[in-house]
């Protein structure tokens, strides 16, 4: 038995982030093993990451981004999931984000970006509390995010089986889940075969991988990519994902793993496996649980 919980904040006078652990907290009984979150923060700045699937474009990135701007912080990871990715933060005019979305979307090499958004993740062994007191968490003026408490089945010590999974390249984006896959094997190997290669052998980075994969092959949006996911994937599970501007929610046909949210008049949004993960953020809290089979989208 694990826990996961979420949350989308559209009220900027509303400070959710940093009530986000205090959920986890609730949900400490559900799993102590490991705690995790990510969660989405505004930039002051523009931040641009493509995935590419030959490392020599990054000189090509860099003439394209030199057009706008000036490039810092600039970072080539290699061997991420089937791709490599670039990221780099950039100091350019707003009225000049628009010509640079267009100019990296119209060339066929590069996958995709994400601009004035940045991903924060923390994980670590142990409860929330240890999470909080070890990273000295800050989420203020944190949009959206999800976060999981986990109740070891193996690899108790190994913090790479800690959740959210995240891919950071097309689409970007995190995963948390309760539940187990029962054709995980069978779906992996499938996997394989398309190119996708695995840190672990956890549920959670499976399924990262195949919601990103149908994203970006398939060119579905996360709300088709989540259906499809739903098909592919045998056993009982409730899954969050969350990407730059949504997240999206489902749970298994049987239903049998609890998957709750609560929307209110101000367009806060709560998920959570028990209504009392929710409480931190809203005393009086009415939640919904989700259906078997369902998959829901929310726009942050």
């Amino acid at each position: 038995m694990c826990g996961v919980a979420g949350f989308i904040c559209r009220d900027p006078s509303i400070d959710i982030g940093n009530k986000f652990i205090d959920m986890l907290k609730e949900l400490v009984h559900r799993g102590q093993d490991a705690t995790g979150m990510a969660f989405y923060e505004t930039r002051d700045d523009i931040q641009v990451r493509v995935a590419m699937s030959q490392l020599e474009l990054d000189k090509d990135l860099e003439k394209i981004i030199g057009k706008y701007g000036t490039a810092s912080g600039v970072r080539t990871y290699r061997g991420v999931g089937i791709f490599s990715f670039y990221e780099a933060s950039v100091d350019m005019k707003s009225d000049q984000i628009a010509d640079l979305n267009w100019e990296i979307d119209s060339d066929p090499r590069f996958c995709t970006h994400s601009l004035g958004q940045q991903i924060k993740v923390f994980k670590d062994k142990g409860s929330a509390q240890m999470l909080e007191d070890c990273h000295k968490i800050s989420a203020s003026g944190a949009t959206h995010g999800i976060g999981h408490v986990r109740l070891a089945t193996e690899s108790v010590d190994n913090i790479n089986f800690a959740h959210p999974f995240t891919t950071y390249l097309y689409p970007e984006l995190s995963i948390v889940h309760n539940g187990q896959f029962t054709n995980y094997f069978k779906l992996r190997r499938k996997m394989e075969h398309w190119g996708v290669r695995f840190k672990t052998d956890n549920d959670s980075e499976l399924a990262a991988h195949l919601v990103a994969y149908l994203m970006k092959e398939k060119n579905m949006d996360l709300e088709e990519a989540l259906h499809v996911a739903l098909d592919e994937l045998d056993g009982l599970f409730t899954i969050l994902v969350s990407t730059p501007d949504q997240i999206g929610a489902f749970k298994d046909r049987l239903g049998i793993k609890p998957m709750l949210f609560h929307e209110d008049d101000n367009g806060t949004i709560l998920f959570g496996s028990e209504q009392i993960c929710l409480t931190p953020v809203v005393s009086d809290v009415y939640a919904s649980e989700m259906e078997p089979g369902e998959v829901k989208i929310w726009s942050v």
